[in-house]
């Protein structure tokens, strides 16, 4: 059975400061499919992040589901977890979550290692990412050059 590559169902999202209670995300529902691209608007404090956090599995929501293609991250153990972002989910951070040590192509290939893929393929796949993206003149470059 194919699933959609995200899916919300009535997800809240509510962060708690002392006694107050502030809504990030108000029972969204929606459906992303695989190659689909979508862009997430909004002013500042409108739920953006949070949506993107959720979607990546990096937080889970306080009602509803969340669910990557078909499984609920919530459901998964630490490890489950990892091997299924490592797979399934690419995040570009707002701020730098890069090892200052390595050039780009090295922290590209960084979770390609991870995932097990060899050497030659783990260099052609990162190549090509620094290329799509407009990077490939500063592959061998480190984070702060």
């Amino acid at each position: 059975m194919k699933y959609p590559a995200i899916k919300f169902e009535n997800v809240w999202k509510i962060y708690r400061l002392g006694e107050v209670e502030v809504p990030a995300l108000r029972g969204l529902s929606i459906e992303i499919e695989e190659g689909e691209h979508i862009a997430v608007m909004g002013p500042s404090g409108s739920g953006k992040s949070t949506f993107l956090h959720l979607a990546g599995a990096l937080d889970r929501p306080t009602r509803g589901r969340v669910l990557i293609e078909g499984r609920d991250p919530s459901r998964l153990s630490d490890g489950e977890l990892s091997a299924l972002r490592n797979r399934l989910i690419g995040f570009v951070f707002q701020t730098f979550n890069l090892i200052p040590r390595l050039t780009s192509l090295q922290n590209v290939m960084l979770p390609l290692m991870v995932r097990g893929v060899n050497g030659e393929e783990r260099l052609r796949r990162a190549r090509e990412a620094l290329e799509r993206v407009g990077l490939a003149h500063r592959m061998n470059h480190k984070p702060t050059e």
